[in-house]
């Protein structure tokens, strides 16, 4: 999963307390919060796996520690059927069943309840049938100088990763955007105040950049897209 090649990450800053990844409690928290299987008629799946296979769940010393750094991955499963097969589908249910009820060649009605009820068994049904998507992002945790590297720019996969981090360990993630970390190095010095008179590019969090680009559309303006790499 952890991919070594140059790549795109997200940087995040750690605000609280963590236990030590040598202590058992590290483990058992990643494990409380592990991946499991979809099931049969769930949609979408999500959890902490082994940064080396997808499908390993167990956690330990062994398994997590890289050096100075800690390393898991976000695992997530989505299926989903297809518009197009469920709309096809329900027009063969509905030809079915206006046969069936008709009368001396009357077609029988089918109300709008009906129609969302079948929608409804011919989703479940399908599903069973959908293999799902499977996705897994790299997390590297440098505990030292408490900062969260993932390995994804998606929106959606960054908001999960903030609820899902800080759910397991009860802290918070900031992201920690170039402004953001211009702060904290100048942080207490002459230079804090030269910083506040530049005009910044603050390109926020997961969950404000969402807001921003809610806000954008709202207005009838493109959400701007953002990057970080290293």
């Amino acid at each position: 999963m952890l991919r070594l090649r140059s790549q795109s990450v997200r940087r995040f800053r750690v605000l609280g307390p963590l236990p030590s990844p040598y202590e058992p409690a590290f483990a058992e928290r990643l494990h409380e919060r592990r991946f499991r299987p979809l099931a049969p008629h769930e949609e979408r799946t999500y959890g902490w796996v082994t940064a080396d296979n997808l499908l390993v769940t167990r956690f330990d010393v062994d398994t997590v520690v890289r050096g100075e750094m800690v390393a898991f991955a976000l695992r997530i499963d989505q299926r989903r059927v297809p518009p197009r097969l469920l709309k096809a589908h329900l027009e063969l249910e509905l030809e079915a069943r206006t046969k069936a009820a008709g009368d001396g060649g009357r077609p029988g009605r089918v109300s709008r309840e009906e129609r969302k009820t079948m929608r409804e068994e011919i989703t479940r049904r399908l599903l069973l049938e959908t293999p799902p998507h499977v996705q897994a992002h790299g997390v590297l945790l440098d505990p030292r100088r408490r900062v969260l590297y993932v390995q994804s720019l998606s929106r959606r996969v960054l908001e999960q990763v903030q609820l899902l981090f800080g759910d397991t360990f009860e802290v918070a993630l900031e992201a920690l955007t170039p402004w953001r970390r211009a702060q904290e190095i100048v942080a207490g010095t002459d230079a804090m105040a030269a910083l506040e008179d530049i005009r910044r590019t603050e390109l926020g969090g997961a969950s404000e950049a969402l807001a921003a680009a809610l806000g954008a559309r709202s207005l009838g303006r493109a959400p701007a897209t953002e990057e970080v790499s290293s």
